[in-house]
C-alpha cells in the first residue's frame, strides 16, 4: 500500500496510523474494556508507545490502520506477516488484529466492516493464501464474530488459533458484504 493511501469499503475507511493518532490509540488500548481481551494487558506508557511507533513505521512486515466511520476514528486494525521479517507483499499467511475503541460501535454490525475491508485487501491485493488469528478463550464475542466470517478453529486452548482461507471467506461473508455495501439511508425529516 502506498504511503497515505486509504482503503475504503463497507461504509468505513482504513488509513495508516500517524504519530498524531498515538494519544487516542493509547487511551483506547489502556481502556480496561479493550485491554481485557488483549494478550498483554499491561498499561502502555507514552514512551513505550512512541518506541513501538518508530519500530512499526519502518517495518514492511506489518501495517497499522485507524478505522474511520462517518469521519470519526473508531478503532485500530493491524496486519502482520506470520514469518518474522517477511514483507506483507510476500507473505503467504497474514495475522490480522483489531479492536473498536469507540464504545458505541462495539457489538455493532459496523464492527464487521473493517474486517471485511482488510480481508479483501489481504486476499485480493496482497495475494495471501491464509489469515490466522489468535483469540483469548474468554473472548467469545470475537470468536463468534470470526467464525461468522468463515474462520475455522485450528488449535483450541487458552489462546485459540483460528484460520481462514479465501474460499471459506468468500462463501461465509457474502451476506455481510451485501448488507454492509448498501449505502445507509439518510435521515429524512417529515
Amino acid at each position: 500500500m502506498d504511503e497515505n493511501q486509504v482503503l475504503r469499503g463497507y461504509q468505513v475507511s482504513l488509513r495508516e496510523v500517524q504519530e498524531s493518532d498515538l494519544p487516542l490509540l493509547r487511551a483506547w488500548r489502556n481502556d480496561p474494556e479493550v485491554s481485557q481481551f488483549m494478550i498483554s494487558q499491561a498499561e502502555i506508557s507514552e514512551e513505550q508507545q512512541s518506541a513501538w511507533f518508530r519500530k512499526v513505521s519502518r517495518d514492511p512486515s506489518q501495517q497499522h490502520f485507524m478505522i474511520v466511520y462517518k469521519d470519526q476514528d473508531i478503532g485500530s486494525l493491524n496486519i502482520k506477516s506470520r514469518v518474522l521479517g517477511k514483507p506483507l507483499t510476500q507473505a503467504h499467511t497474514i495475522e490480522p488484529g483489531l479492536y473498536i475503541g469507540a464504545a458505541k460501535y462495539r457489538n455493532n454490525i459496523i464492527a464487521f466492516s473493517p474486517t471485511l475491508l482488510i480481508n479483501d485487501y489481504c486476499f485480493e491485493s496482497l495475494k495471501c493464501k491464509k489469515l490466522v488469528a489468535r483469540v483469548k478463550s474468554d473472548n467469545q464475542a470475537a470468536l463468534n464474530y470470526n467464525l461468522k466470517l468463515g474462520y475455522q478453529i485450528v488449535k483450541p486452548g487458552d489462546l485459540i488459533e483460528i484460520s481462514l482461507n479465501f474460499d471459506d471467506y468468500q462463501r461465509d461473508s457474502k451476506a455481510l458484504k451485501a448488507l454492509l455495501s448498501r449505502t445507509p439511508r439518510k435521515n429524512r425529516e417529515s
